[in-house]
């Protein structure tokens, strides 16, 4: 009994990791996968088809808070509609295996970090699958360094210091008892 609970264990994971390996593969990415803070910057949404049997129809992205989108030429065959914080691209078929690249001029206007587009994409049965894509905010070039705080770090060591220290006397004490 409990070798073949094993076997289906096993059976299972390995069943997990095809489907998490192809679903690896079909996702929106980013290219680049970073901004500079205030710098327009042309980004590529590249999308593929993961679909055998049904095409690509629409691809639709929100942007996060404090991102800002701008129009850039769409690829052959699609329309882009922007508004506000969302781009869709539609009239155009993404087929087979191929993958097309969205381009959009992208401005972050937060605070260096990450940021996170939603994207859903669109299949010609209606079927839709959302994606998320990652963007690295870097700070401005232009920016001044942040200060280096030398009095806090030695505060922070001399702290962690007698941590130690009384740690120490505490642990010798409870050993001797």
């Amino acid at each position: 009994m409990r070798r073949r609970s094993r076997l289906a264990g096993v059976v299972l994971a390995f069943l997990g990791a095809l489907a998490l390996a192809s679903a690896a593969t079909a996702h929106v990415t980013l290219a680049p996968p970073f901004v500079e803070l205030g710098a327009p910057t042309t980004i590529s949404f590249e999308t593929p088809n993961e679909r055998d049997a049904r095409v690509t129809v629409e691809l639709e992205l929100t942007a996060p808070a404090g991102v800002e989108l701008a129009a850039a030429e769409a690829p052959r065959g699609w329309r882009l509609e922007l508004s506000d914080r969302t781009a869709r691209w539609v009239g155009g078929r993404i087929e087979g295996e191929t993958t097309v690249s969205f381009p959009l001029v992208v401005t972050a206007r937060g605070a260096p970090g990450a940021e996170v587009f939603a994207a859903r994409q669109r299949y010609d049965d209606g079927r839709r699958v959302r994606w998320r894509a990652s963007l690295t905010v870097l700070p401005a070039s232009n920016a001044e360094p942040p200060r280096q705080r030398l009095d806090r770090a030695l505060v922070a060591g001399v702290v962690g210091l007698a941590v130690i220290a009384g740690s120490l006397l505490v642990l010798r004490r409870v050993r001797r008892r």
